[in-house]
C-alpha cells in the first residue's frame, strides 16, 4: 500500500447507525440511496465499529470479482451460515471453488433444456387450473409455481413432499433470517417471542425434511437424474463420494432458497406492473401471441422473447431481491484508490444503485425500455449485475432468466391479470423483497 490511497469518508450526521433495519427514523433503503450522492466508499458505524460502504458500481463489480480479498464474513454472514450452513451461497476459498465445479455440469446447456421441458409442463398445469373470472392470490401462486420448479429439478418431483407446508416454511426462515441479520446485537433474536419460535420450527422443518430425503435417496442407491442425486453420486478421484451427507444438506437448502423465493417474487412483481401498465401490457400480449400462439414457452423460444426479458430486466432494478450485502476483507484492500484494513465490514447495495437518478433517469418509473440494447449499452460497468459476478455470482443464473421467462411469457399466452381495484401492494422485508399480497383477477385471453 502507498501513502497515496485515500481513507474512505465519514458521514458524520447523516444516520450513522445502520443497525435494528426498520428501527432506524430512516429506512435503510433510504440511508443507502442517500450514500449514492457522496464519495464512492464512505464509513458509517455498524453496531460499535465501522462498516465501509461501497456506493459506486464499478467498484461493486471489482469488489465482486475479487473474492480472495473480499470475502464472506462477520456477525452477518454467521447468521446466515447458521441456516445454510457451508453451501456454495456461502462457502469461501478452495472449498467453494471444488464445490462449484462439482455442481456446475447440472446447469449446463443441455441440463438446462432437460429443466425448461419440466418448467413447461408444470406452468401448464398451473394455468389449466385457473378459472376465467377467478380471483387469484398471485403470491400463493407464484410461490406454489417457483416451489414445483424447483422440487422436480432437484427432488425429481418427491410426491411425499408437502409442498404448501414447505413453502411456508420456507417464507418464515426468509423473514426471521432478515431480523437476525439487521439485528446488530443479536438481542432481539435471542428473545423467547412468538416469531423466534416460529423461525426456529420452520428451519427445523426444512431440514428434517431434506434430510429425510437424501437418507432415503442414499438408501435406494437410485440416480434419478436430479440434482439431488448428481450430488450423492459424484465420486473424487479415488472412487468416494464427493460430498457428505451434511454437505450435500446444505447445497439443497440453499438451492431450494434461491431457486424458489426469489423467482416467485420477481414473477409477482412483473405481473402486477404489466396489469397496472396497458402499454406494457399490450406489448407483452403482442409478442407472447406472435411467438408462443397460446401454448406455454419452452426453451427454444426463449430468445425470442425479447421484450419479456426486457419486463422482467425492469421488475430486477425496480423490485430488487435483497437490500444490501456484505464482505469482510482478508487482508488490506486498496478500492478505487481507497484504503480498507483486514478484517472491515464491507457493505454494498444493489438496490441503491437500481434506484440511483443518476444512473436510471426517474427510477421509480417501470420502464422496460431502459433495456432495449442500444440503452442498455450506456449503463456504466457493475449498474446491472442481478445475480452478481465473479467467484460468488449465481452458478444457475442461466436457469433462473430462463424459468422467468418460460413462465412470465407462458402465463401472458394464455390470461390476462388484472389489478384489484384499490390496492397496492407492498414489499415485505425480508431477505428477498417478496409482495405482502397480490390478488388479481384473472381473465381468459383470446387472441
Amino acid at each position: 500500500m502507498t501513502s497515496t490511497l485515500r481513507t474512505p469518508a465519514s458521514a458524520p450526521g447523516r444516520l450513522p447507525v445502520l443497525g435494528h433495519g426498520l428501527q432506524m427514523k430512516r429506512r435503510p433503503a433510504e440511508f443507502l440511496l442517500e450514500l449514492q450522492s457522496g464519495e464512492p466508499v464512505v464509513t458509517i458505524a455498524l453496531g460499535k465499529r465501522p462498516a465501509y460502504v461501497v456506493n459506486d458500481p464499478t467498484l461493486m463489480r471489482e469488489l465482486l470479482r475479487d473474492g480472495d480479498t473480499f470475502v464472506r464474513g462477520g456477525p452477518m454472514t454467521d447468521r446466515f451460515r447458521s441456516m445454510f450452513g457451508n453451501g456454495l451461497g456461502i462457502s469461501e476459498g478452495e472449498f467453494h471453488r471444488r464445490q462449484r465445479a462439482l455442481i456446475q455440469p447440472a446447469f449446463h446447456r443441455n441440463k438446462v433444456i432437460h429443466y425448461t421441458k419440466l418448467m413447461s409442463r408444470t406452468v401448464a398445469g398451473k394455468l389449466d387450473s385457473w378459472r376465467d373470472g377467478q380471483r387469484l392470490a398471485v403470491e400463493t401462486e407464484m410461490d406454489e409455481l417457483a416451489l414445483s420448479n424447483v422440487v422436480e429439478v432437484v427432488f425429481a418431483g418427491d410426491p411425499r413432499l408437502d409442498r404448501a407446508r414447505f413453502m411456508a416454511a420456507t417464507t418464515t426462515v426468509l423473514g426471521g433470517l432478515f431480523r437476525r441479520i439487521t439485528d446488530v446485537t443479536g438481542v432481539l433474536t435471542r428473545l423467547p417471542t412468538q416469531a423466534n419460535r416460529d423461525y426456529d420450527a420452520a428451519a427445523e422443518y426444512l431440514r428434517a425434511t431434506i434430510r429425510r430425503v437424501i437418507t432415503e435417496y442414499r438408501a435406494a442407491g437410485t440416480d434419478h437424474g436430479d440434482l439431488l442425486s448428481m450430488m450423492l453420486f459424484a465420486r473424487d478421484e479415488e472412487g468416494r463420494p464427493a460430498m457428505s451427507d451434511e454437505q450435500v444438506h446444505d447445497e439443497v437448502m440453499t438451492f431450494f432458497i434461491a431457486g424458489s423465493n426469489t423467482i416467485a417474487n420477481t414473477l409477482c412483481w412483473a405481473l402486477h406492473h404489466v396489469g397496472a401498465d396497458p402499454e406494457v401490457q399490450r406489448r407483452l400480449h403482442a409478442e407472447v401471441d406472435r411467438v408462443l400462439d397460446g401454448r406455454a414457452a419452452g426453451y427454444a423460444d426463449v430468445a425470442s422473447l425479447e421484450y419479456t426479458r426486457q419486463v422482467l430486466s425492469e421488475t430486477l432494478r425496480l423490485r430488487t431481491q435483497g437490500l444490501f450485502n456484505n464482505r469482510v476483507t482478508a487482508r488490506d484492500a486498496e478500492l478505487g484508490g481507497y484504503l480498507i484494513p483486514a478484517g472491515s465490514d464491507v457493505l454494498y447495495s444493489f438496490h441503491a444503485v437500481h434506484h440511483n437518478p443518476r444512473i436510471y433517469p426517474e427510477p421509480e418509473r417501470f420502464d422496460p425500455d431502459r433495456w432495449l440494447p442500444e440503452r442498455a449499452r450506456g449503463l456504466p460497468r457493475g449498474a446491472f449485475m442481478p445475480f452478481a459476478t465473479g467467484v460468488h455470482g449465481c452458478i444457475g443464473d442461466q436457469f433462473a432468466w430462463t424459468e422467468m421467462i418460460v413462465s412470465l411469457a407462458s402465463i401472458a399466452a394464455r390470461w390476462r391479470l388484472e389489478p384489484v381495484p384499490g390496492h397496492e401492494p407492498k414489499p415485505v422485508p425480508a431477505m428477498t423483497m417478496p409482495v405482502d399480497a397480490l390478488p388479481m383477477t384473472a381473465r381468459r385471453r383470446t387472441r
